[in-house]
């Protein structure tokens, strides 16, 4: 298994996909999605026009946040089978489990006690009962027909998936095999095309992580690139077809390229690895990315929406949001992310697990 020390560029671009998706929700959701954004924090409808930049943000063929959590999800694929490599399959889980849940748990519920105060504020009664709220904690709201109290959640429901599929897999994996991506891409479009479920739109976003298990391949030199280009068209190619046996066929234009534009740029970081040096800005974002993905909607639109109420204009609102999600995504890092990642990696074996012959000269990638 090669080091971690080319792979600073997958940690920064954490950075960027948080960025990328805050930047969505609070400069063009929160103006574009009034009722949501009412809804999930209790307030009255904004007024007022979206700001003359979120056009730059989210367009008609592009959507940064749909972008931001592509990238995620690539990465993810990437590094997820390094993991893999340094315990069994049930460790593993208990350990993706220790860096998932505690910070979420901490998150949500820091981020619902905010909403609460909003619907305070606003007169309006709190819209969650106890079980839709320990749904979405446990993550298996999407199993069960339940609302998302956080809007983002979703994200995380596939990632756990994600890994359940990873460690079943595992020896396959770690041997580099391309088969089985493609053989679970196939039967997934084949499945979503006959039974639109819940489930099966969560899968079809499995596979499209599974363009990072094939980066991961081509990093590690399991597969030559002739045979990683070839696998990634047709998962790609089987991920963007399923797109109509989604609840969002509609939307096809706006989404679809934005996967796609998260894959090039995943790529192109990928084949540019070698030139990322460390870069506080982006490395600071990336630490806190988490928790800062899983609190700024509700807290920032409860935020902005109390300053506005206020009559406060955008040039003030705008940055006491901003520090406000960060200090909060910060706090949560230091007290529950850290220590929690600290317990994950416990998990690992105390011995290391022999990782892939070296790559021949038929296999070793040409970047």
């Amino acid at each position: 298994m090669k080091g971690t020390s080319k792979i600073v560029f997958a940690n920064q671009l954490r950075g960027v996909a948080a960025l990328l998706v805050v930047l969505s929700h609070l400069c063009c959701v929160f103006w574009g999605g009034k009722a949501t954004v009412a809804a999930y924090t209790g307030a009255l409808p904004a007024e007022g026009d979206q700001p003359w930049f979120s056009a730059y943000i989210n367009g008609e063929y592009w959507n940064s946040g749909v972008l931001g959590v592509a990238i995620f999800f690539t990465i993810s694929g990437f590094v997820i089978p390094m993991s893999l490599h340094h315990t069994d399959r049930l460790k593993f889980i208990a350990a993706r489990c220790f860096r998932i849940y505690p910070t979420y748990i901490a998150g949500l519920c820091l981020a619902l006690a905010v909403v609460w105060l909003s619907c305070q504020y606003w007169g309006k009664p709190f819209m969650w009962d106890f079980g839709t709220v320990l749904r979405n904690m446990l993550l298996i709201h999407t199993l069960t027909g339940t609302p998302s109290v956080d809007l983002v959640n979703w994200t995380l429901a596939i990632e756990l998936k994600f890994y359940l599929l990873a460690a079943l897999g595992a020896p396959l994996i770690l041997a580099g095999r391309v088969w089985p991506l493609i053989a679970v891409s196939a039967v997934v479009y084949a499945v979503n095309r006959y039974a639109h479920t819940a489930l099966g739109t969560e899968l079809m976003f499995v596979t499209f992580m599974f363009i990072g298990v094939l980066f991961n391949y081509l990093f590690n030199g399991l597969i030559s690139v002739a045979r990683f280009y070839l696998a990634l068209l047709v998962i790609l190619g089987l991920f963007i077809a399923g797109w109509g046996a989604t609840p969002w066929p509609d939307i096809f234009w706006i989404v679809a390229p934005s996967y796609v534009y998260g894959m090039l740029i995943f790529g192109a970081a990928y084949f540019a690895r070698n030139h990322f040096r460390r870069f506080r800005p982006l490395d600071f974002l990336a630490d806190i990315s988490y928790p800062l993905y899983i609190v700024h909607s509700l807290v920032g639109y409860s935020v902005m929406r109390v300053l506005f109420d206020h009559g406060l204009k955008l040039r003030f609102v705008a940055p006491i949001t901003a520090a406000t999600v960060i200090g909060v995504a910060l706090i949560i890092h230091l007290l529950v992310e850290r220590p929690s990642i600290a317990i994950g990696k416990t998990f690992k074996k105390s011995s290391r697990v022999p990782t892939p012959a070296a790559p021949t000269s038929e296999t070793r990638p040409a970047a």
